[in-house]
């Protein structure tokens, strides 16, 4: 089943935005890796969901709402 951002919960939310904008120049430094992995400790989110949410932000599967109204 693809994953869209409306069934994600909160806390994957939360962890997708901040991968989203750490990852944003299309990589991620080792710093912002330690960044992403405190974060997904912090939310509860295992290193395996982590990384099937980063993938579908970078394979496009989860679009991100933009802030900008």
């Amino acid at each position: 089943e693809p994953l869209s951002y409306a069934t994600l919960s909160d806390d994957e939310q939360a962890y997708v935005e901040q991968y989203d904008e750490l990852a944003d120049d299309g990589s991620v430094t080792e710093n912002e890796r330690k960044i992403l992995t405190f974060a997904c400790t912090g939310l509860g989110i295992s290193e395996e969901r982590a990384a099937e949410l980063e993938s579908a932000v970078d394979s496009w599967q989860i679009l991100i709402p933009s802030e900008e109204e």
